[in-house]
């Protein structure tokens, strides 16, 4: 999720988990804490590109790295706060349910999760809620609105904040089943036409559950659209051919082979304009800026890669131009809509 998302998870669990303990103080460290995985962004510069990709949501995001730091946090609670020395175990509940809370819902986007480092390095990604997503949020942000007006330590407190967890808790299952659904739907009309697929991913674009990317793979290349899920339709079809043949050069290299893990195989390759750049896309993510299915001259992550006069392989991450202003955002929600089939 992205880093508000986890502001505002983090101050309601604090203030559900310790609040009448710990007063106000608890919304507002549940906040920090519920964060604190996601500094591993500070590394990222001085990393290669395949390496800051995979290092990002990695070691920090561990089920040992909570273990390990939670009881560390709490003691630190107690010194800054004084008063609250006898409260370890309430700092230790509010440390444990906002960081174990933060690599939970990292788990049901496209990105990936290393929990079970240094154990092992897979990724947990079960694709079923987008980076950002409005109506998983909502009753958070509803929640601290509500905080304003209510009392510190009163009953009704923490009943809001319950709340909150409870519908995105199940707006959390309504995405697994929406997703299941989709899939299910997908295979099935893929069979019903006699199509020969290797695998598919679907996961649902930014801001919603209810517009997904749907990206099925044969032998060649990737198809991939956009599924309607208020109208069935299937939007912005397109085609990419792998031209897997383009990495000959540089296909056992380490840096390569991250990408590719990173992408789970869900990549193709082209020329660059100069032909001595081969260009990576992540076709995951190609569809951020919400106007089409694998948008790749807008795809999220991009890799410039070419082979130097030593034969050492250049990687560079190309940042395409993106922004999403309000003509974006009604395009997207148009799809919700419209009835065409591109």
């Amino acid at each position: 999720m992205d880093s508000i998302s986890h502001i505002l998870i983090g101050a309601v669990t604090g203030e559900t988990v310790a609040g009448n303990k710990l007063g106000k103080k608890a919304a507002l460290w549940g906040a920090v804490i519920a964060s604190l995985p996601d500094l591993d962004v500070i590394a990222q510069p001085f990393l290669k590109p395949a390496q800051s990709l995979l290092f990002h949501r990695g070691p920090t995001h561990s089920v040992i790295f909570c273990v390990l730091i939670i009881p560390l946090i709490a003691k630190l609670m107690t010194v800054i706060h004084k008063k609250t020395k006898d409260n370890r175990i309430d700092w230790i509940k509010l440390c444990s349910w906002c960081l174990f809370s933060h690599i939970f819902i990292d788990c049901f986007n496209s990105y990936g999760t290393a929990i079970f480092y240094p154990f092992s390095n897979f990724r947990v990604a079960f694709d079923c809620i987008g980076i950002v997503d409005i109506f998983l949020i909502l009753p958070f942000v509803i929640a601290l609105l509500l905080f304003i007006f209510v009392k510190k330590g009163t009953k009704l407190r923490k009943i809001i904040a319950s709340s909150a967890i409870l519908l995105s808790a199940l707006y959390l299952c309504f995405a697994i089943i929406n997703k299941i659904s989709i899939e299910h739907k997908v295979k099935s009309y893929l069979d019903s036409i006699n199509v020969d697929y290797d695998k598919i991913l679907t996961t649902p674009l930014p801001l919603t559950n209810l517009v997904w990317l749907v990206i099925v793979e044969d032998e060649d290349g990737f198809f991939s659209a956009n599924y309607n899920f208020i109208n069935k339709h299937v939007n912005y079809a397109k085609y990419f051919s792998k031209n897997y043949h383009l990495a000959e050069k540089f296909d056992k290299n380490t840096e390569f082979m991250r990408l590719v893990r990173f992408s789970k195989g869900f990549y193709c390759l082209s020329r660059g304009e100069n032909n001595e750049e081969i260009i990576f896309y992540d076709l995951r993510f190609a569809s951020f800026d919400f106007d089409g299915a694998a948008d790749l001259d807008k795809a999220v992550f991009v890799h410039r890669l070419k082979i130097n006069e030593n034969g050492e392989l250049i990687m560079q991450h190309h940042y395409p131009k993106r922004k999403v202003d309000l003509e974006k955002l009604k395009k997207y929600f148009r799809q919700l809509t419209d009835n065409d089939i591109y």
